[in-house]
């Protein structure tokens, strides 16, 4: 979202600037709120995240098409819960396709660090295989070589959130939460019958503020969705993030990569 105002690609407003964003992976709408005061990006501001070092400006971010990113379905199994390999799990595809399942099923408590869960080879393994069929059950197929669906092992918050959670992508735990699994996640505790909601089911929309616990701490999430009853409304799901300008500089192109194709002067490409 700075990026593309910075490059002239969207035209900043004085505050606020909403840059909408295709998703390639998901092949869903993404909107960004960009900080722009008196028409220029911001990034110095007070807001700070969970695992991320240092404060900037804020980002707000909302998920415009979450439902179905990937198989089309919220459920794609056609239930809020399945039973694979003896294991109660749920598969859920809000913002992106996880599979999500009780932490204590694997002999866990769910507040285990990453560093932890890594070291477990045999958890590791046999989550593997749980998602392998997962993928099929989604409609997915052969999901060996895939990165979806995700995985997650969930549990009952400890420090006053709204559940906990330790998220696989897949191979490894991710060291504090990515956002669609947040959206995902905080999503299927609506959602009656799931994993998510048999340990915290939320109240009626709109839901509001829905903490998710990680390993480096909680990532928040503004919640107004409404999935009772089989509807599909998810009308909010947004959260704040931050961004800064990471570098800038120049790609050299020699003369003669264009040698057959057209006469040309070294060209120099701004990123």
């Amino acid at each position: 979202g700075p990026f593309a105002i910075e490059a002239g690609m969207v035209p900043a407003k004085n505050g606020e600037t909403p840059v909408r964003i295709f998703n390639v992976n998901t092949q869903s709408l993404v909107e960004a709120i960009v900080q722009t005061p008196g028409g220029q990006v911001s990034y110095e501001g007070n807001a700070a995240i969970d695992g991320v070092p240092g404060t900037a400006a804020p980002v707000g971010i909302n998920f415009k098409s979450a439902i179905g990113s990937v198989t089309k379905k919220m459920l794609p199994t056609g239930k809020p819960l399945d039973v694979i390999d003896g294991v109660d799990v749920s598969c859920v595809d809000i913002a992106m396709p996880v599979v999500l399942m009780r932490a204590e099923a694997f002999g866990k408590t769910g507040h285990e660090t990453a560093v932890e869960l890594d070291a477990d080879r045999e958890l590791l393994k046999r989550m593997e295989a749980i998602r392998w069929k997962a993928g099929t059950l989604m409609g997915m197929g052969d999901v060996a070589k895939s990165v979806v669906p995700k995985m997650a092992l969930l549990s009952a918050p400890r420090n006053g959130g709204t559940i906990a959670s330790r998220f696989f992508v897949p191979e490894t735990c991710h060291k504090a939460h990515p956002v669609t699994g947040t959206v995902c996640i905080a999503s299927a505790c609506a959602i009656p019958g799931t994993v998510a909601s048999q340990i915290s089911p939320l109240p009626p929309a709109p839901q509001g503020m829905i903490q998710i616990e990680h390993p480096q701490g909680v990532i928040i999430m503004d919640l107004d969705v409404d999935f009772t009853g089989g509807k599909q409304e998810l009308r909010r799901a947004a959260l704040i993030r931050t961004a800064r300008r990471i570098f800038e500089g120049s790609v050299c192109v020699p003369e003669k990569v264009w040698a057959g194709k057209r006469a040309s002067k070294p060209v120099t490409a701004t990123a």
